[in-house]
This record gives structure tokens, C-alpha cells and sequence, in this order.
């Protein structure tokens, strides 16, 4: 490891879009992970940051939007007189989030003036626009590289399933997969990724072929998803280009996600729609299945058409980086 990093990329949370846009661009990834309570949380995260600069003393700090974190990047362009390029990689929440009331009047100027001091803003769809045009207007519009991970395939797989990609996050719909499990009961299994927070209780009566993985292996995981029969992965947000989806187009695997304009955006037809009624969730799944050539051939020519757009945008970014 080198005494110091002329560029580096700066994280509070794990995303695996971030580890694949520092690793397209060759940048150093350092990631801090933090689960106390949000006074600890950002205290610490706060020191490591401030550990992280003086240490390595970069001329580029690309990072994961995180207001805290953001701050303390200006404050240190600002010791640095103005000669950091700051990059700033758009989270939907996290730019989107305005605090209420009285508060908002201390902090959204401070976000906006932090965000004067940024060189380049990266968002990932058109649907987000609005916000980040409410911060400043330089900008680029980059969707999520689409991973690119080996998966060992099965040629003895006898299961009929399909994976709900799942982080168990608020806005991914709980309830209605089990009534999904219930109604494919004599037609698949279901495998739920992700590990279950205490604070979502299960219901009574769990259908016998809904199965949770827990976490598992990046390798457990990908080899799970690339052997299944249907990736299925849903957002009640709008403008969110779903990181299941983007691990399906991977895999070349018939999937379902919600039917959303920034979603069909992107994934045009490589996607079977759904809204988050239980029996249209159900009956696209198996629609999914039962089209799987089709899908499987719109899969391949969307993702090689969304890779050759990635990588024009990528020399953009690069420009900065230099």
C-alpha cells in the first residue's frame, strides 16, 4: 500500500455501484462502515474521514453522497484553497433529503453551498435532475455499470425458482411476497436475499417454499441469482435504477421490477413490468419464465448497448481524474 493516494474515493455505506465506478476508473476505494446509533455513527465516521485526508492529502476526492461527509470535503478544498477537485456520485435519498421545519433553513444552505464547491455531480438517471438542478448545473448523467461477475452454472439444477433481490430496505414491499410465495406455492420456490431486520416481524404462516438466504457469499450470491429461473427486484421510488436489475442484466436471467418510468428508461425490453399487486407480481413472474428466449435475447442486446453508453461517459469523468 503506498504512503499516500493522489486520488481517492470515499465511502460511508457499501454500493456496489461505487466499488464499480472506482474500479472502471481506477481509483482507490476506502470505505468506512459504521452501524452504532447516528450521534457515534457520524462522530466516528467523521474522524476516519479527517484521518483519510490528512493522511493521504489527494488533489481529487470523488465520494458517495453523504451530506456529513460532503462537508467535511469542502472544509478541506477550502484549506487546500480551492485546488481539490471534489466529484460527488448522487445517491437518490441522500440528495433528494431536506431536513423539516426550522432546520431546513440552516441546512439546505449549507448543501447548497457545499455543492458550489463541487467540480462534478453524478446522478444516475433523468429523474433526478430536478434535484441536483436545485444544487448547481455540473452534471452527468451515469447509470450503474452493469457488474460483471462469474457464476459457476448448473447444468444439473433441478429447482424451479426465483430470487427477490432484497436488502429489506423502506422501499421495497415486505407483505406482498408472501402472498406472492402463496400463490406460486405449487409452481416455484422463492429465495429472499438479504437479512431480515428484528424490527419486520414474519407473519403467522410462512409459505413453505419462501426461503430467506440471510447473507451470503458474493460468489454464494451471483451463483443463486445466474441459476435462477427469474430475478425479481422492486422500489416504491421512482427514480431508482434497482442494483437487482443490473445484477440480472449481468447474468442474463429473465427478470421482473417495477414498473417505473427511470426503469423502463433503461432496461427497455429486457424487463417484464409489474406493479406490487400480489397476483400481477405472481402472474408477471411466471410470464417472465415462460418467455425466458425472448427475454434472454433483449437481456444481451440491452446490455451490450448500456455498456458502450457507460463507457463514452466514463472519459468524461476521467478528464477530472488527470
Amino acid at each position: 500500500m503506498p504512503n499516500f493516494y493522489k486520488t481517492v474515493w470515499l465511502s460511508w455505506h457499501y454500493a456496489a455501484r461505487s466499488r464499480n465506478l472506482a474500479k472502471v476508473l481506477n481509483i482507490p476505494i476506502l470505505e468506512y462502515f459504521n452501524n452504532k446509533n447516528a450521534l457515534q455513527r457520524h462522530a466516528l465516521s467523521s474522524f476516519w474521514t479527517i484521518w483519510m485526508l490528512f493522511k493521504h492529502r489527494p488533489k481529487v476526492v470523488v465520494i458517495q453522497l453523504s451530506f456529513m461527509l460532503l462537508n467535511l470535503v469542502a472544509i478541506y478544498k477550502i484549506f487546500t484553497f480551492g485546488k481539490t477537485v471534489i466529484i460527488v456520485d448522487c445517491h437518490t435519498k441522500a440528495l433528494r433529503r431536506k431536513a423539516k421545519g426550522v432546520l431546513n433553513k440552516i441546512f439546505w444552505p449549507i448543501k447548497r453551498f457545499t455543492f458550489s464547491l463541487v467540480n462534478l455531480s453524478i446522478i444516475s438517471n433523468n429523474g433526478m435532475k430536478k434535484d441536483i438542478d436545485e444544487l448547481h448545473n455540473n452534471y452527468l448523467i451515469l447509470p450503474d455499470k452493469i457488474p460483471e461477475n462469474i457464476i459457476k452454472t448448473d447444468p444439473n439444477k433441478s429447482e424451479k425458482y426465483c430470487v427477490y433481490i432484497s436488502a429489506f430496505a423502506v422501499d421495497e414491499p415486505f407483505e406482498e411476497i408472501f402472498e406472492v410465495a402463496k400463490l406460486l406455492k405449487d409452481e416455484l420456490d422463492i429465495y429472499w436475499t438479504g437479512k431480515r431486520p428484528k424490527s419486520l416481524p414474519l407473519p403467522e404462516e410462512v409459505p413453505e417454499n419462501l426461503k430467506f438466504t440471510g447473507f451470503i457469499s458474493f460468489e454464494d450470491y451471483y451463483n443463486l441469482i445466474g441459476n435462477s429461473d427469474c430475478v425479481l427486484a422492486l422500489t416504491t421510488e421512482e427514480d431508482c435504477l434497482q442494483s437487482g436489475a443490473y445484477e440480472a442484466l449481468n447474468v442474463e436471467v429473465p427478470m421482473v421490477i417495477t414498473d417505473s418510468f427511470a426503469l423502463r428508461e433503461y432496461f427497455d425490453n429486457s424487463a417484464v413490468y409489474t406493479n406490487h399487486e400480489p397476483e400481477q407480481i405472481a402472474k408477471n413472474i411466471l410470464k417472465a419464465i415462460e418467455n425466458s428466449s425472448d427475454q434472454i435475447n433483449n437481456i444481451k442486446r440491452i446490455k451490450e448497448l448500456r455498456n458502450a453508453e457507460f463507457f463514452e461517459k466514463i472519459d468524461k469523468i476521467e478528464e477530472l481524474l488527470k
